[in-house]
């Protein structure tokens, strides 16, 4: 059986969490950073950060030796070219700016063929990150939720020029990595796909009742939390790392 391949782009927490279970589902991974210290710290965060390889041991769901198999799956470079090359599919993760997205896109198209090119944004078109490649037929959306290790839902966005077959690699990814996806078409006028676009909605309403004197913040997040089974309130959800007004 070929080896499975992936390269992904950022190692941030949601670079980290994409590559993290992507190699424990068996795929040959590089991690691409732009300096030696960020691959360093991505190679961290995998192992030790929340949620991270040391975690899963901790809690049952790795032995020490399928931790070590799993870090030998894992490479971290600088080198774009390298981390890309012979892979099956590759993933963008870094951070939420439309500038640098699309400057990293116009990089991906320079050293790959035919590949497809997934990003993990979590409400930019798919149609203007797909502008920086000569073939937008091999970009789609592929938004995993943080934490990546723990969270099911990856949302999958194609735009009318995407390939059916990018498509589908995408969904198949996406089961064999245990997971649940909804694949929906790319509203260019918008920010935010499904789940972004409903959570910005309750987010305001959530503000506006904490500005009319209603309720708290605190309470706020009790009756959601508490009465619609969310893991966690939105204003708890600002204070573990969402910024918001």
């Amino acid at each position: 059986m070929a080896q499975k391949s992936a390269a992904v782009v950022g190692g941030g927490i949601m670079g980290a969490g994409i590559a993290q279970v992507l190699a424990r589902s068996g795929y040959e991974v590089a991690v691409r950073e732009i300096t030696e210290e960020l691959a360093a710290e991505a190679r961290e965060r995998v192992v030790s950060g929340n949620y991270g390889l040391d975690d899963a041991v901790e809690g049952g769901y790795l032995s020490e030796d399928e931790k070590a198999a799993v870090l030998k799956r894992l490479t971290f470079t600088t080198d774009l070219d390298a981390a890309t090359d012979g892979t099956d599919f590759t993933i963008e993760a870094v951070t939420e700016d439309l500038a640098i997205k699309g400057e990293v896109f116009r990089d991906l198209d320079a050293v790959t063929d035919d590949q497809p090119l997934y990003s993990n944004t979590s409400g930019f078109s798919v149609t203007a990150i797909a502008n920086g490649v000569a073939d937008p037929s091999r970009v789609a959306v592929t938004h995993f939720f943080n934490p990546v290790p723990v969270m099911s839902m990856v949302e999958i966005v194609r735009t009318p020029q995407t390939d059916a077959a990018v498509v589908a690699r995408a969904e198949d990814l996406v089961d064999e990595l245990g997971k649940t996806s909804v694949t929906i078409d790319d509203d260019p006028g918008s920010y935010g796909f499904v789940a972004n676009r409903c959570h910005a909605a309750m987010r305001e309403e959530a503000r506006k009742i904490v500005d009319e004197g209603i309720a708290t913040e605190s309470q706020v997040d009790r009756a959601l939390e508490e009465g619609y089974n969310l893991p966690v309130g939105p204003f708890s959800l600002r204070g573990i790392g969402e910024e918001w007004d």
